[in-house]
């Protein structure tokens, strides 16, 4: 499970996630170079172009769940349960890549959606196992540019599809244009207030504010997160400053940050919200928030990150540490 969106505010793009698994991924901010060659799965190599950083795991190789590169373009993937179907033969002439695979291509190759839009035919995504958890894992990947323009690659029918993103909102499962057809049941939500009505002679009074909005559902699944996203991020005030919007985004983020223990597996293990990304496009900068803390770490793709030959791992500090107020401050 997992929640994403964009947003322009004050001249720049933004984007946000979160990342939602009940296996512990144990994922850190990481850093990789340009120039830096990584092994395909399915045999041979690439070498990155633009240098990026995301959230990841170094395993036989590097694997990202999410990052923005030195040109502002950022992606995401989120589970695509039931419905990602993947090629089950290697393609000659084609780039063949695991679909855990992909995002270290797009960030590592991939400028703008144009670029992206243009790129695409060459790819194709094969059946084949991430180690770590023993499957194919079902994705789809929601993809942006400083430009704003958002779309969401996805393998439903199957093939690969760069599918325009009106909204800049993407859940899981089902497919994108599912969700945004399920947007039509929900077009009475506003922040404005509801007044009294007469029914049947009887006065009906408000119990106070807010239901504009009790017609939103309130649940975790995919579509109930995906209508919440959409009516937040319509509304939000987002601030004056950079700081402001980053601080709204994590505002929103809140609203579908799922705590342990509430959702669930079959297993009985709880999925919930392992970590939470914002990215300021416009100027290459990544904000990480673990679970256990409400600490936000800022790493910025500056000259001196990007001069990095080889690719580095951020240790993150994920203690509690409240700070506490003095008399007198």
């Amino acid at each position: 499970m997992c929640t994403s969106l964009t947003l322009k505010a004050l001249e720049h793009t933004f984007f946000a996630r979160t990342m939602d698994f009940a296996f512990l991924l144990e994922g850190k901010p990481i850093f990789i170079p340009s120039d830096y060659e990584w092994q395909l799965q399915l045999g041979g190599s690439l070498t990155t172009t633009f240098g990026f950083v995301g959230t990841g795991k170094q395993m036989e190789e590097y694997v990202f769940i999410d990052g923005v590169n030195e040109k502002g373009l950022a992606v995401a993937e989120l589970y695509f349960a039931n419905e990602a179907v993947y090629s089950e033969h290697l393609e000659k002439g084609q780039l063949n890549l695991a679909p855990h695979e992909f995002i270290m291509w797009i960030l590592g190759h991939v400028e703008s959606i144009p670029d992206l839009r243009h790129k695409i035919s060459s790819v194709n995504l094969v059946q084949s196992e991430l180690s770590l958890l023993g499957i194919t894992l079902p994705l789809h990947f929601i993809v942006t540019d400083p430009s704003g323009e958002c779309v969401v690659v996805e393998t439903n029918r199957g093939f690969i599809e760069v599918k325009d993103n009106p909204v800049g909102v993407m859940t899981n499962s089902p497919d994108f244009a599912w969700h945004l057809k399920n947007l039509s049941n929900y077009l009475s939500a506003s922040p404005a207030q509801v007044g009294s009505k007469k029914v049947n002679g009887f006065e009906v009074n408000p119990f106070g504010l807010g239901n504009g909005s009790s017609i939103l559902p309130g649940g975790w699944t995919s579509p109930e997160r995906f209508v919440r996203t959409v009516y937040n991020k319509q509304f939000v005030e987002v601030g004056q400053t950079v700081s402001e919007v980053i601080n709204s985004l994590f505002h929103l983020l809140n609203n579908v940050t799922i705590p342990k223990g509430v959702m669930l597996e079959p297993t009985g293990e709880s999925e919930y919200t392992q970590y939470r990304a914002v990215f300021d496009l416009t100027n290459c900068a990544y904000y990480f928030n673990p679970y256990e803390t409400q600490d936000v770490y800022l790493i910025s793709l500056d000259e001196a990150l990007l001069q990095l030959k080889k690719p580095h791992t951020f240790e993150i500090d994920s203690q509690f540490k409240p700070k506490s107020v003095q008399i007198g401050q």
